[in-house]
């Protein structure tokens, strides 16, 4: 018998490792978020894609010729299709999720919603789904949702080890990007991919969710 043959290097062995730790990582993501969707989670989508909508229709109705003003810059403020108009719509879901930025302090509760609109917040979303997970929610939160119109991936990288560390105490953070024409739901890190993920869906589309508890 060729010994040489079966000898197994010590970089495979540390290969195979980490393939192991990858895979057992992506099952108790797996189990711990689960793959169905919360109807609140469900409804907070469309409630976003609906008042994106809202927002263009009412950018294309506008005469200024500056759209990305139009869109981002004066939503703030308390007029139709505004932040606080979103954030009126989005009421009714704080009795099964805490919702950020926050109506009024968080309640403890084990699901948080980040609502994450206009590209120059993108990162401030990230920050502060960790940052309640971890800090001002942590013997509480278990899932957090971040609802967000944009997906950056140089931002994303640099929370790897953050989303990884919150994972492995039993804490998911879960990245929804939504438009007004659907949603897909993206990875914030490799380990917690799952093949469930990167599919498209249309507001035609039946959607398997979870009755609310």
């Amino acid at each position: 018998m060729d010994m040489k043959k079966n000898r197994i290097s010590r970089s495979e062995l540390d290969n195979k490792t980490r393939i192991n730790q990858q895979l057992m990582m992506s099952d108790l993501l797996s189990a711990i978020s689960e793959t169905e969707y919360p109807q609140y989670i469900l409804d907070a989508i469309e409630i976003i894609r609906n008042w994106i909508s809202d927002v263009i229709n009412r950018v294309q109705d506008s005469e200024t010729s500056d759209m990305f003003n139009e869109f981002f810059g004066d939503v703030e403020e308390e007029e139709p299709n505004g932040f606080d108009d979103l954030f009126s719509r989005l009421r009714g879901l704080e009795e099964f999720a805490d919702v950020a930025p926050n109506l009024g302090k968080g309640s403890g509760k084990p699901d948080t919603l980040i609502i994450s609109l206009g590209s120059g917040d993108y990162e401030s979303g990230i920050r502060t789904a960790i940052d309640h997970a971890a800090v001002f929610n942590r013997p509480y939160c278990k899932r957090v949702w971040i609802i967000s119109d944009s997906f950056i991936f140089g931002d994303t990288v640099k929370f790897i080890p953050h989303v990884d560390a919150l994972a492995e105490q039993g804490i998911t953070l879960r990245f929804i990007l939504v438009t007004a024409w659907g949603w897909v739901e993206l990875p914030l890190s490799e380990a917690s991919t799952t093949k469930n993920q990167f599919l498209w869906k249309t507001p035609k589309q039946n959607i398997k969710h979870k009755r609310r508890k």
